[in-house]
């Protein structure tokens, strides 16, 4: 992977381009296995640029950038093949020079992947683009400026402007992720998916590119006609996954109760590599996902293993000093474009790759829910798939300003031809990819190189060609299993099945279900804003510290405040609020540079100094110990714990001996007893179980207090 910038001497703001080059290899979110720097003259002045790669599964840090006197220059990031009689062949920068031999040139149509290219030509003349769902990210100057690179803050520190973008930034709270191509940066914007720019000495212009994976032109709905490109798309895959795969042993490939690994499965077993498969499951023992997958693999005689959850080496509870630790450093790590629910950190630069079914979204409808009757209102249409504004903090001025960017994009697309039912997917497409998913790989991909085959381009082509009740269906889903691997029809999924309406041969095997007192698939650590009232103080803190914030031009800052003491968060209002936090940090300058292959946060010279966070005294917490019990070799400790003066938070309630935790539970019980004393809504009791072993033997003092606090509600001796 490769992170690059391209730019010419009017752009740099009077800056030589050696004072320039370590100021940008600082802003590098990782430590580079290769440095390559490099400048083209011509007779407007030349361009210089800077390239800090990593070694991947796929390239050697020097193949991807290349430079040759007199044929200019090529810089890539990703992967990027083309598919030669049925078998995958990796394009390397030279090669893809090569292909984009003049200033304008498109790749030919068997070109596929994840990546982002620039081509700087003898001419003077930068071509740039994505991958076409845009998963690769591309910046560039927002006035103008000849300056294009693949991450937002390289382009920000050679403009030297670090001023927040409230179009961009005022997404992250209502919906998580960004809309459009604004990014945190006033001077920065994202090229827009299935768009090109090409920078020439004589200006800047954004062109789409041609043939659109999303076309309304002609007829819809699945015939015989759409076949051989259903061949082209199953063809595809398997030329991905063959790309993926190591030339012999055994091959590791995730397997859930969902349909989207189901289907990547099929292709496997189509492509001719059963014997090599080796199944498993991310989840806890007993979970529908393990359970499902473990019968596929019974099924088809196939070896499967389970692996612990993804998250589940995260703490469910949080201090306040990790939760700002952790979201300051992917404020810095994705430049503040992405909301915190999903943690996207990076750790170090790795050479793996994996298979993922992450692209089978765009295949079916994403959302299942019906459409209310007339034309869709904007905020219903996200609303169909996420949350918006879940908890009512967008001025009104902002809302409006929000639902006129979503209304615009759907009349774009009602003027292409889209219907009513198409509108969400196309949201999902247009947005969700390139700015949720996007951020993502801006990040991940550093440490895994994914590749993923129903991202194929046939296969998108063909969703959108299906009518929006075939995809809400997963009617293609359906046929390439039918297609690749009959067998694997009739196995049960997770919480779900085939849609009835694909046919009267659709097995009905029911969906597996969680049995009782199932654990949860996933940590909760994003729930600790719920259960340690110390971070809700210090964001209020935060959200105080400063009058000045293009935030509150956005977001009812008072508002924010209240629901910080008054609401308990639900999962969409947990999504929202993440996101505003990364928002506020970003625009605060709440950040902690932490590159990848680095344990130790850097200074970052470009840009202007991180701010520290607010002290904050942990919240007053009263509560009291009412019993201590011996049941089945544990000791359980019931009371109730309150917050006051945040009623909403239910307090993680920690037993400690000798200054070692024991045990933390949530004060989340039903104690109706304690409304009329004005604590809360009552469900504030807590019932703490320690295993008996914990304790040392004879007499132990054990105190009762709130987590991340040095508080103690109560001290008893124990008898173990």
């Amino acid at each position: 992977m490769a992170l690059f910038i391209f730019w010419r001497d009017r752009a740099a703001k009077g800056r030589p381009a050696e004072q320039l080059h370590p100021l940008l290899r600082a802003e590098a979110h990782l430590l580079p296995d290769h440095v390559a720097t490099g400048r083209q003259p011509d007779a407007a002045g030349g361009w210089h640029f800077a390239a800090f790669a990593t070694r991947t599964h796929f390239y050697a840090p020097e193949a991807q950038l290349w430079q040759q006197a007199g044929q200019g220059a090529c810089a890539i990031h990703g992967l990027i093949w083309r598919s030669v009689e049925g078998r995958p062949v990796l394009l390397d920068a030279a090669a893809v020079a090569a292909l984009l031999d003049r200033p304008g040139a498109e790749l030919p149509a068997d070109v596929m992947g994840e990546y982002a290219v620039a081509r700087l030509h003898p001419d003077g003349t930068l071509d740039a683009f994505s991958d076409r769902a845009g998963l690769h990210q591309l910046f560039h100057g927002a006035g103008g400026e000849a300056v294009l690179a693949n991450r937002a803050g390289l382009v920000a520190t050679l403009l030297d402007d670090w001023t927040a973008d409230p179009a961009g930034l005022r997404w992250l709270g209502a919906i998580g992720y960004r809309v459009g191509t604004a990014t945190a940066y006033r001077a920065v914007a994202q090229l827009g998916q299935e768009r090109r720019i090409g920078i020439a000495p004589g200006g800047s212009a954004i062109a789409a590119m041609a043939d659109p994976v999303i076309r309304f032109d002609g007829p819809r709905g699945f015939s015989s006609a759409l076949e051989p490109l259903l061949d082209d798309g199953i063809a595809q895959a398997q030329a991905a996954i063959r790309l993926g795969i190591p030339e012999d042993g055994a091959i590791d490939l995730p397997i859930t109760g969902g349909k989207d690994s189901r289907v990547v499965l099929a292709l496997c077993l189509a492509a001719g590599l059963r014997d090599r498969l080796r199944l498993f499951t991310r989840g806890y023992e007993g979970h529908p996902d393990v359970v499902a997958g473990a019968g596929i693999a019974a099924t088809l005689g196939m070896p499967h293993r389970r692996e612990p959850p993804h998250g589940s080496d995260e703490p469910a509870h949080w201090s306040r000093a990790r939760f700002f630790d952790r979201l300051m450093a992917q404020t810095w790590q994705s430049d503040g474009m992405v909301g915190g629910w999903d943690l996207i950190l990076g750790e170090r630069p790795g050479t793996g790759t994996l298979i993922t079914g992450h692209m089978g979204e765009v295949l079916k409808a994403y959302s299942k829910k019906p459409l209310p009757p007339g034309p869709l209102d904007p905020v219903a249409m996200v609303r169909l798939q996420a949350p918006f504004d879940p908890m009512g903090l967008l001025r009104p001025d902002a809302r409006a300003a929000m639902e006129a960017q979503l209304r615009e994009q759907m009349e774009e697309a009602r003027a292409a031809g889209a219907a009513e039912a198409d509108l969400p997917d196309i949201f999902y497409y247009r947005n969700r990819l390139p700015n949720w998913l996007g951020a993502i790989r801006a990040i991940k991909s550093f440490e895994r190189q994914p590749v993923v085959p129903l991202g194929a381009p046939a296969l998108l082509r063909l969703a959108f060609r299906l009518t929006p009740e075939e995809r809400k269906r997963e009617l293609l889903h359906h046929a390439i299993v039918r297609r690749c691997a009959p067998e694997l029809l009739a196995p049960p999924f997770a919480m779900q099945g085939w849609d009835p309406a694909l046919g009267d041969d659709v097995p009905r095997s029911p969906p597996i279900v969680p049995g009782a007192g199932a654990p949860p698939t996933f940590g909760n650590w994003q729930f600790s804003i719920n259960h340690n009232a110390g971070i809700r103080a210090a964001i209020a803190a935060e959200a105080m510290a400063r009058d000045d914030l293009s935030l509150w031009e956005t977001i009812d800052r008072d508002a924010l405040v209240d629901r910080l003491r008054h609401r308990r968060l639900d999962y969409f209002d947990g999504i929202g609020m993440l996101g505003l936090v990364v928002a506020m940090f970003q625009e605060r300058g709440l950040i902690r540079p932490v590159r990848l292959g680095s344990p130790e946060p850097a200074g970052v010279p470009g840009r202007p100094a991180p701010a520290a966070p607010a002290l904050v005294d942990p919240p007053a917490v009263e509560g009291h110990l009412d019993a201590v019990r011996h049941v089945d070799g544990m000791v359980m400790f019931d009371g109730w714990a309150h917050a006051r003066g945040w009623p909403a938070a239910q307090i993680a309630i920690e037993a400690r001996a000798g200054g070692r935790s024991l045990a933390i539970a949530v004060a989340a019980n039903e104690r109706p007893d304690l409304v009329p004393h004005g604590l809360g809504d009552g469900r504030h009791g807590f019932s703490l179980g320690v295993p008996a072993e914990r304790l040392a033997e004879g007499e132990v003092k054990v105190e009762i207090g709130p987590f991340d606090s040095g508080a103690v509600i109560a001290r008893t001796l124990v008898a173990r």
